[in-house]
């Protein structure tokens, strides 16, 4: 494993530098996504907010490496590397598998010498201990599985079509899929931490009422936002998202 320049650790990528930032906001992408989701992201916020982006194994920067098949372990992999890097008042963000992550990386960091972050965001995910929309999808053939990935958004009609492509793109999402299928926490408890839940109106793969059910898992109150657009409303309404971390993180 190398380390991403700038972090010291193969876990996390940072897209720009801000030396005087007063909070790290950390980004935890969706199932089969990797850390240039975010790249626009690092430009967009505000100065006073330095941005780290985690890096799964098994993609861009460490596609050498085999996925992880557990959430226990990806969770302390990124717990790991955050606790090395990370210094001060930090938020975590997670978009779909991302937010089930950092709810398990909240869970670890609070026990930690870190201690617990500012806030939570989880964005177009339902609540750790429901069955999530994508049960199952996992076991599909690749041309179900494409049809899963095309129907939410995140990539056009026909570009999945290449077989070649496939190959490369199919496995990790396909992992990814089994991760958050077979994740079953014992006891999903509220962590004492704010939360700010976000869902796209016309999501196929959850409703607002199943992403505000992350009330639950928290004991310092609870924010849903509702925004216009699919799974990936994130990135067609990057501004607005980017708007409501801001606001949030200024409580």
């Amino acid at each position: 494993m190398r380390s991403v320049p700038g972090t010291g650790s193969p876990w996390l990528r940072r897209f720009h530098a801000r030396e005087g930032a007063r909070l790290t906001v950390v980004l935890f992408p969706h199932a089969g996504g990797s850390a240039n989701f975010y790249r626009e992201w690092s430009a967009d916020l505000p100065e006073e907010y330095a941005l780290l982006v985690v890096q799964y194994p098994g993609r861009e920067t460490r596609m050498g490496e085999p996925p992880v098949d557990r959430m226990e372990d990806l969770a302390e992999g990124a717990v790991a590397a955050i606790e090395e890097c990370v210094s001060g008042p930090y938020a975590l963000f997670g978009h779909s598998m991302g937010a089930l992550v950092a709810y398990e990386s909240t869970r670890r960091l609070a026990k930690g010498p870190l201690g617990a972050p500012v806030r939570l965001f989880a964005s177009a995910r339902c609540a750790p201990g429901r069955e999530g929309p994508t049960a199952g999808v996992h076991l599909l053939d690749d041309d179900g599985l494409v049809a899963v990935i095309e129907a939410l958004g995140g990539t056009p009609p026909g570009v999945l079509a290449d077989h070649g492509l496939r190959s490369l793109v199919l496995p990790t999402v396909r992992g990814d899929y089994r991760l958050v299928d077979t994740y079953r926490p014992t006891a999903p408890a509220p962590v004492d931490v704010p939360v700010t839940a976000l869902a796209g109106a016309d999501d196929p793969s959850v409703t607002p009422e199943e992403v505000a059910a992350w009330a639950e898992m928290t004991t310092r109150g609870h924010v849903l936002e509702v925004l216009p657009g699919d799974h990936f409303f994130p990135v067609r309404h990057r501004a607005e998202v980017l708007r409501i971390l801001a606001r949030d993180l200024a409580r």
